[in-house]
Formats: structure tokens, C-alpha cells, sequence
């Protein structure tokens, strides 16, 4: 029988890794043709002409903070001096254009479209004026779509080659529109380094679009109001208690009216246990930097101490009042249902 001769193992390797480095074209992800299955565009909403959806997440409430100047990393995270923060029904879309259009050119087409829709234009910039455009991960647009984007689009999908590692031309503009309340971002770039695994060369001819819009809705209430027997028992057991019918707009600490059940239990319960004193927390999400959070959680619960003592009769030195931010969450802050988890005020016994 002929033996046959036994290959050094590197010579193994190196013929496997020949192999993976000139593989077939089509292992890398192409420019779609189509929309991605399952996607289309929000009613009444349109794209730029021949434009592909690769991206799209709704949310019925959510809140974003719209960059209205230059940003600047901070903590890992881009912030600005000036912001609209809105929160209402949220839209995300993200599209790749046709090759040969530039990233300003279709913003241009974007403003003029919005304009005619009563849009104005509230801010504007573009490359290194808008800040944070070279790595992705902290970019302008990283910042604006969802913070569960890149978990729903997967690596090396069509929405994550044409987003890049790095971005080039980079154009943003903030639109206002006053009658309705809606705000609207446009976001357009092209990509610059991709994954090994997209097909680079024809992603780069082509602008990447980010649309991102919030609508003026009030919050549906969905969580139960606690009784004050309810407090009670949380307290006793636990040792503290969430609530989440104490509402606030975004950005702000001054309590909304729906909030009345809630603030009538706790009120309640304050004077049938005339002995007991609590803490009152107030908790955020991490949308924002964490210095304006915790700022503006002490002062939501600062909020709630003073309406418990002027409309309740609470005596002040019952009531203490303090704000942790984003630092104590109780679900991640990768979602909406997350986000909204973590926004609450808490009552912990002193």
C-alpha cells in the first residue's frame, strides 16, 4: 500500500487560513436591494427616493435628549451643552441611500420635506463642528438610536456594515416642529471602517441615514396604584418601597397632576403611622450625564417630600429627601420596559 506523507502542521494552518482569507465574496453582507423583511416605513412618513430600510424601533413613550450644540465625551458618554429633551410616542428608522448621493444631499432633501411638514430647522452641523463623529461607538448616532440598537441589528448585518466602525461626512440637523411638538433628528454619513465581513467598498459609496422623532403622548399609566396598605407591607418587609405613579415630564421635577393617587396613598399612610419617617428617593435612567441626573433626582424627591408636608399636613422632619441618579438600577437600561423600570422614586424607611 502507498503511505502517504503527513503535512508539517503549519503548513495545516497556513492552508486553513488561506482558505478564510480568500473564502468566496459572498460570504461578506451585501448592500440590500430591499427593505429588510419585515420593515416598512412609519405611515405617512417618507424616505429619500430609493432609499432601503435596514432598521426600525417604536417605541408608544419614550425620552430623548437632541444634541443642540457641539458634544463632548464625558464618562463615555457624549453630552452637550444645550439639548431638546422631548418625550412622547418615539420613532428610530435607519436606511441606506443610493450610491452616488452624499450625506448632504440627502439631508438637504430630509429639510426641505420637513419644512414643507411646518419643520424648522433648530440646530445644525456637520463633521468634526458636530463632535464625536470618528469611533462609532461614542458617536452623534450611536447617542440617538435606541440604546438596544446594536443587540437588534446583530453583527455584520446590512445595518451594522452601513453604520461602520468609523464615520466620514458626517451631517446632522435637529428640526423643530412647533405647532405639533414634534422633534425630529436626520442624521447622515458615510461609512468608513467596517467589519471584515461587510462588503466595504460598496457600503462606502452610499450615505447612511438615522431618523429619529418624538411625538408629544401622555404616558399610558399601565402600573396599579400601590394602597397604602400595600406601602405598608412593601415597607415592612423590604424595607422600602417602589412607586411609579409619581410622574414627572422629562427633565424636569415638578410633579405632574396624574400623580394625585399615588401622593393621596402614601399621604394616607403617613397619617394613620404618625410615628413613621421615610426617605424619599428619587431614581433615574442613565439617558443624560450622571451630575444633571443626580441633580434632578434630589430634587424630584425634594418634589414629593414637599408635597406630602403642604397638601398632606406631613411634618417636614418625617420626610427626607435625596437622589441616587442612575445608580441604583433594578433592570437594565438597554431596553424602553427597562428604562422605564428604573424611573421611579423609592420610600425607604429611616
Amino acid at each position: 500500500m502507498k503511505k502517504h506523507r503527513a503535512f508539517p502542521g503549519w503548513v495545516v494552518a497556513a492552508a486553513a487560513l488561506l482558505a478564510v482569507l480568500t473564502g468566496p465574496a459572498w460570504a461578506q453582507t451585501r448592500v440590500p436591494t430591499q427593505d429588510i423583511k419585515g420593515l416598512t416605513d412609519p405611515a405617512g412618513f417618507k424616505r429619500y427616493t430609493g432609499a432601503v430600510l435596514l432598521y426600525r424601533d417604536d417605541a408608544a413613550y419614550d425620552e430623548v435628549r437632541f444634541p443642540a450644540a457641539k458634544v463632548a465625551g464625558q464618562n463615555d458618554k457624549l453630552v452637550a451643552p444645550r439639548n431638546l429633551d422631548r418625550a412622547g410616542q418615539r420613532m428610530a428608522l435607519q436606511y441606506v441611500a443610493p450610491a452616488g448621493r452624499s450625506s448632504l444631499e440627502v439631508l438637504r432633501g430630509y429639510q426641505q420635506e420637513l419644512k414643507a411638514a411646518g419643520f424648522e430647522t433648530a440646530y445644525e452641523c456637520a463633521g468634526d463642528a458636530c463632535g464625536g463623529s470618528n469611533i462609532f461607538t461614542y458617536s452623534l448616532p450611536r447617542s440617538l438610536l435606541p440604546a438596544g440598537w446594536a443587540g437588534k441589528v446583530g453583527d455584520n448585518s446590512p445595518a451594522a456594515c452601513a453604520a461602520g466602525g468609523t464615520a466620514s461626512d458626517l451631517r446632522y440637523a435637529l428640526l423643530d416642529n412647533k405647532a405639533s411638538g414634534a422633534t425630529l433628528a436626520v442624521l447622515t454619513w458615510n461609512p468608513d471602517i467596517t467589519s471584515a465581513y461587510c462588503d466595504e467598498k460598496e457600503f462606502q459609496k452610499r450615505a447612511t441615514i438615522a431618523v429619529v422623532r418624538v411625538e408629544p403622548k401622555a404616558r399610558e399609566q399601565q402600573m396599579e396604584t400601590l394602597s397604602s396598605s400595600e406601602i405598608a407591607k412593601g415597607l415592612d418587609a423590604n424595607g422600602k418601597v417602589a412607586i411609579y405613579g409619581i410622574l414627572f415630564d422629562t427633565g424636569k421635577a415638578d410633579i405632574k397632576a396624574e400623580s394625585k393617587a399615588s401622593l393621596d396613598q402614601i399621604g394616607g399612610l403617613l397619617k394613620q403611622q404618625t410615628g413613621l419617617k421615610l426617605h424619599v428617593v428619587g431614581h433615574t435612567d442613565n439617558v443624560g450625564n450622571l451630575p444633571a441626573n443626580l441633580d434632578l433626582s434630589r430634587r424630584r424627591a425634594d418634589a414629593v417630600a414637599a408635597a406630602l408636608a403642604k397638601d398632606y399636613g406631613i411634618a417636614r422632619d418625617r420626610l427626607t429627601a435625596n437622589g441616587v441618579a442612575s445608580l441604583a438600577p433594578v433592570a437594565s437600561n438597554g431596553s424602553d420596559a427597562g428604562r422605564a423600570k428604573n424611573r421611579r422614586v423609592e420610600l425607604v424607611l429611616q
